[in-house]
């Protein structure tokens, strides 16, 4: 537990996870290799024997706290009040970090094969990206487990995600003559509404397609009729969409519509260009390696995540058998007094022990890629 406390303590906002991750090489530099990997990943790697090569994975940046006031506890004092351990990143991830860093410390005699502890950064900012790059470096892995939260459940998928923008062009004019120009504001909330309309497929494992719109802006200010206004639409994609299948519901708009793309900077001062767009991902239960875990764990109940993870790289682009198991609930993330019970801590621990000390039975077990991706 004071592990995660300590992680806590670190502030690690999308960008600057430099510190926590000077933090965990120290840490693991204990028992096992460790580099600072792509973006200024931190990568472990502990190597026995022969056998398949397992990473557990998570991310080191957290979201900012919002409003301290409206904390009950300093969001990163790493308290502990009535069994829980407060703080932001204590359910996304850092409660998981700390439980797998103290798994693979205890089973580290007992691993056959290769395993890595990869810890990312701009997870929150754009999913899977990092991780990415990281497997460019070290090579596939035969199996990926996600420490994102799954309150010590099974968790075999979620949707994707797409940003999509929508671009309404007009013409400028001085807005005391609105007359001669073309309000682009007025065009887009002219149009918006058709788009929010469109019908949305639905998977009956990943449930229902969702969109939410997220901003909406113009480049200008002062007495100007906007020529330019941008909204973007945070869509929740389902197996099967593609960037053309996703742009395609918005066919017939009076607008430009595209997938978002930006721009990332890592603490390291590692430039990288991002689209916002990443696939949905899922395997069924009883697929070999999902009932691999699912017996090594104690047989806990399978779930299907709401938000979106790593795993969109792992499993939705590369095709890698994939699964997620950590403390805490995921709808106390992002949220003011996020919390996990420390006693979930201490179980997802031994639970990570026990999926590594059986790596070797991974051998025999058919790993093969694919899944139900995007």
């Amino acid at each position: 537990m004071e592990l995660a406390a300590e992680l806590i303590r670190i502030r690690s906002p999308s960008g600057s996870e430099g510190d926590l991750a000077d933090f965990l090489i120290r840490t693991l530099r204990r028992f096992m290799d460790v580099e600072r990997g792509p973006l200024g990943a931190v990568v472990g790697r502990l190597q026995r024997g022969e056998g398949p090569t397992v990473a557990l994975e998570g991310h080191m940046d957290t979201v900012p706290p919002g409003d301290e006031a409206s904390w009950s506890v300093a969001p990163y004092a790493g308290a502990v009040e009535e069994g829980l351990l407060y703080g932001r990143g204590a359910v996304d991830m850092k409660g998981a970090i700390a439980a797998q860093i103290a798994g693979v410390a205890a089973a580290q005699r007992e691993v056959q094969g290769t395993l890595y502890l990869v810890y990312v950064t701009h997870e929150e900012s754009a999913e899977g990206v990092v991780l990415g790059r990281v497997f460019e470096e070290i090579g596939l892995p035969d199996l990926v487990i996600l420490g994102e939260p799954t309150d010590l459940r099974l968790g075999i998928g979620h949707r994707g995600r797409a940003i999509v923008r929508l671009v309404a062009k007009g013409r400028a004019a001085h807005a005391a003559m609105p007359e001669l120009g073309v309000n682009a504001v007025e065009k887009l909330l002219r149009e918006l509404p058709r788009a929010l309309q469109r019908e949305l497929p639905r998977d009956p494992l990943l449930g229902k397609g969702t969109q939410a719109v997220t901003s909406v802006s113009t480049p200008t200010s002062g007495p100007i009729i906007p020529d330019r206004c941008v909204a973007e639409i945070d869509r929740r994609i389902l197996p099967g969409e593609t960037r053309d299948s996703v742009l395609g519901t918005y066919k017939g708009l009076e607008l430009e519509v595209g997938i978002a793309k930006g721009e990332l900077r890592s603490y390291t001062g590692e430039a990288f260009l991002v689209e916002y767009f990443f696939p949905a991902w899922v395997f069924p239960p009883q697929e070999g390696f999902i009932q691999w875990a699912w017996q090594a764990l104690g047989r806990p109940p399978f779930r299907i995540w709401r938000f979106s993870t790593d795993g969109v790289m792992s499993a939705g682009v590369l095709g890698i058998p994939t699964f997620g198991y950590g403390p805490g609930e995921e709808s106390l993330a992002h949220q003011a007094n996020e919390h996990v019970p420390v006693g979930d801590i201490v179980r997802a621990a031994e639970g990570y022990r026990k999926l590594v000390t059986r790596m070797e039975e991974l051998s025999r077990i058919p790993l093969r890629r694919g899944g139900l991706g995007g």
